[in-house]
């Protein structure tokens, strides 16, 4: 039975534990965590992972809105494809809307070319857009052929 000691709290049982708890049983092995430990592990996990994921949905929320949605660039809160980190600043789409765009085989997103008006009041006041930066890499980077911009 010293080999049943838990790795934990040192607690040696008296017997092999089993419990059945939800649809799952439970045996402690040797090396293994008692039921309370086990218990305390499994809830610290848990509430360490919703900490995480918290702390990113407020790092998101910081950052520019997605550009096809205007939700939060993390996504959804409660869905799927949430980021549990922090966005990178390049990101322009939320998960959901990256993940529609590859379904739907639509290429790449190119932001529009910002427009001769919107470059001459750039350069009296900054922009109030959130994507100024990014449209005009984009425009750097995609020039608009065959027409005035």
């Amino acid at each position: 039975m010293r080999t049943l000691a838990c790795a934990d709290c040192g607690n040696v049982p008296k017997e092999e534990n089993t419990w059945v708890y939800g649809s799952r049983q439970w045996t402690r092995r040797p090396g293994g965590r008692c039921r309370p430990c086990h218990q305390d592990r499994e809830e610290r996990l848990e509430r360490e992972a919703e900490e995480q994921l918290e702390a990113a949905r407020a790092a998101n929320a910081a950052l520019r809105p997605c550009w096809t949605c205007r939700g939060s660039i993390g996504g959804k809160a409660g869905s799927k494809l949430e980021l549990t980190e922090k966005a990178s600043p390049d990101r322009l789409e939320c998960p959901q809307c990256v993940s529609d765009r590859e379904t739907e085989d639509l290429g790449p997103l190119v932001l529009p070319a910002p427009t001769k008006r919107e470059q001459v009041a750039a350069l009296l006041s900054a922009p109030d857009d959130p994507w100024w930066d990014v449209r005009m890499l984009h425009a750097k980077l995609y020039p608009v052929k065959d027409r005035a911009a």
